[in-house]
This record gives C-alpha cells, sequence and structure tokens, in this order.
C-alpha cells in the first residue's frame, strides 16, 4: 500500500471515531431519560455489591440479603425525608418573602446607583407615569410550580432505581459472567474483559465509598456549624452541602453562594452573611485538601481539566444528573481506556 492510500486510510479511519463519538454523545443526550436510571441503579450496586456478598458469606440467601439491604436503604431514605419535612415546609413557606427581600435589595441598589435613574430617562417617554413597574424575575408561584415537577421527575426516576438495583444486587456476579462470555472465545480477549470489570469494580466501589463518607461528614459538620450560628434551616442547608460536595468545583460554590444570598435578605446582615457563606466553603476546602486525597486514591487520578471539560460535557448531556455522574462516568471511562489498546490514548488524555 502506498503512503498516500496510507493516509487516506488513516485519515479515514479518524473521521469514523469522530463520527462514532459525536453519534454515541447525541444517543447519550437523547436517551437521558432511559439511560440516567439505569446508570445510577448500576453505581450505586458497585457500592452495595459488598455488604450483600458480605451477608452471603454469612450464609444468608442472596434474595433475603438483598431484601434486607433494599429495605434498609429505602427505610433510611424514608426516615431522612420525613425528619426534614419540617424544616422542608418552612424552607418553602419562606420562600415568597426572601424573593420579595431579594428583589427590594436589587431595586435598592440600582437606584442607589443611578442605574434606575438612567433607565427612566432613556425609556420614560413610552412609559406613562401610572403603569407599574415590571417586579422582573419569575414568579415565585412559576418557581414552586416547576420545583413540584421536578420533585415528581425525581420521585419517579428513584422508583426505576429502587427495582434496578434489587434486580442487580440479586443477580450478583452473573451480569459480569455474561459480560465476559460477550467478550468472544479467544481467553485474551477474555482476560482484558475480567480484568476491565475487575479495576472498574474496583475504583468506582472505593470513588462511590469515600463520596458517600465525606459527603456525610460536609453534611454534618456544616449543620453543625450553622446550627452554632442560629441558621434558619440548617439541616437544610447541611443536607444540600452533602448532596452538592460530590460535583466538583461548581457545587460548593452553590451552596455557600446559596447562604450568602439567604444571609443578606435574612435579617443577620453583610456580615452574617459572609460568616454563613464562607464557614461552608472551608468545610468543604478542608475536606477536599486534607480528607478526599488520602482516601480517594488512585480511584480519581485524573487531569483536573479533564475532569473539569468532563463536567460541562456530562451536564450539557444530562442536565443535573450529570454534574453528579460525571466523575463516576470518567472513572469507568479511564478503566476501560487503560486496558484496551485502541483507546490507550484517551486514558493518557485523563491522566494527570
Amino acid at each position: 500500500m502506498s503512503i498516500p492510500t496510507q493516509r487516506v486510510a488513516a485519515g479515514n479511519a479518524v473521521a469514523l471515531w469522530i463520527i462514532a463519538v459525536l453519534a454515541a454523545i447525541l444517543f447519550l443526550r437523547e436517551a437521558s431519560g432511559l439511560l440516567i436510571p439505569i446508570v445510577l441503579a448500576v453505581l450505586v450496586s458497585y457500592a452495595l455489591e459488598p455488604v450483600v456478598a458480605w451477608l452471603e458469606r454469612r450464609r444468608i440467601p442472596r434474595l433475603a440479603g438483598t431484601s434486607l439491604v433494599m429495605l434498609t436503604l429505602v427505610g433510611l431514605l424514608f426516615w431522612g425525608v420525613y425528619s426534614l419535612r419540617d424544616e422542608a415546609k418552612q424552607a418553602m413557606e419562606a420562600l415568597p418573602a426572601i424573593a420579595q427581600k431579594a428583589r427590594e435589595m436589587i431595586s435598592s441598589a440600582t437606584e442607589s446607583s443611578g442605574v434606575s435613574d438612567a433607565a427612566s430617562a432613556i425609556g420614560g417617554s413610552s412609559r406613562s407615569p401610572s403603569s407599574p413597574q415590571p417586579t422582573g424575575g419569575m414568579p415565585v408561584s412559576s418557581v414552586l410550580q416547576q420545583g413540584v415537577s421536578s420533585a415528581a421527575t425525581i420521585a419517579g426516576d428513584l422508583l426505576i432505581v429502587v427495582f434496578l438495583l434489587f434486580f442487580l444486587l440479586l443477580s450478583g456476579q452473573h451480569v459480569k459472567r455474561r459480560i465476559v462470555e460477550i467478550a468472544g472465545p479467544d481467553p485474551a480477549r477474555r482476560r482484558t474483559a475480567a480484568k476491565i470489570l475487575e479495576d472498574i469494580d474496583a475504583q468506582v466501589q472505593r470513588f462511590l465509598l469515600v463520596r458517600l463518607f465525606t459527603a456525610a461528614v460536609v453534611g454534618v459538620v456544616t449543620w453543625a456549624v450553622l446550627a452554632w450560628m442560629d441558621v434558619d434551616n440548617a439541616a437544610i442547608w447541611g443536607t444540600l452541602a452533602g448532596v452538592f460536595n460530590s460535583i466538583p468545583y461548581f457545587g460548593p460554590v452553590i451552596v455557600s453562594g446559596g447562604l450568602l444570598l439567604v444571609g443578606l435578605v435574612q435579617d443577620g446582615g453583610f456580615t452574617k452573611a459572609v460568616q454563613m457563606s464562607a464557614a461552608a466553603l472551608v468545610i468543604t476546602s478542608l475536606e477536599g485538601w486534607l480528607l478526599t486525597p488520602p482516601l480517594l486514591g488512585k480511584a480519581e487520578r485524573m487531569s483536573a481539566l479533564a475532569v473539569f471539560l468532563g463536567l460541562l460535557l456530562w451536564s450539557w448531556i444530562w442536565g443535573a444528573w450529570g454534574t453528579i455522574l460525571a466523575v463516576p462516568m470518567l472513572v469507568v471511562i479511564k478503566s476501560v481506556a487503560d486496558h484496551v489498546g485502541p483507546l490507550k490514548p484517551i486514558g493518557r488524555l485523563l491522566a494527570p
């Protein structure tokens, strides 16, 4: 084969790879409603499989052990929701007042800076003095309606996740053995497939368990500090801090920004708002610097740039769920790429 022909063949191969990747990304985006519950169930099964296996080694049948684990998990979820019901109700009832006060603060700030006068001078001829000023922003009722709709969607997804999780835990190693068989009759390919699954098992399990532990630590400490500072709905903010702590870069900023906004519109003043926001940011920063690195080890040895870009990509593909699932999906992709020859360049791109 001549050199020009080889170059054409290489160019065609690269073009096919690019088309395949783009097609896969579009498929993931369009099929998000189907794939997100499946991915969530698979990831949670990695974290719970050691518990079910431990019960099985204690001569408890797999069905009984899986049922016990699932009942415990669902019970803990219901207990958590029931415990936070009063604070959640108070937070929802306080939303209209907080939104109104935030609008007043924004109007006052714009008027003091002269923005409102300039706008009136420009558009005064087209607006009668008696016409009401637009309040701006989305009505609180619309926000509440969207919140209820989102909560119903999440509840439906969680119900699907619970059933999928039960069947995945019940199947044990059956699915993984079938995946190894699908790899083909070649012993080398089967060994590679088994090694990939083992690597994914080890890294994803460790990653999820560490994230669960650190989320609990951040949530409890944030709740304790905010309660000591007499912050309203401290338990809700502690829960949000633990959940959003799993989102790299953006999660702690969202919680700190929310606390700053709530502190500003409440009666604590600017100093109290900054203290609330700084406390949450310091807690998550200390966790990221001191607690996570020694616990996580190899499970998240990836480039910071790759994690940031992956977070943007998965957020675009799967929205809010993508921000939570971005790093676990990158861990899985890197585990596969490290063991498959043609994909090893991707593994090197993700490496630190």
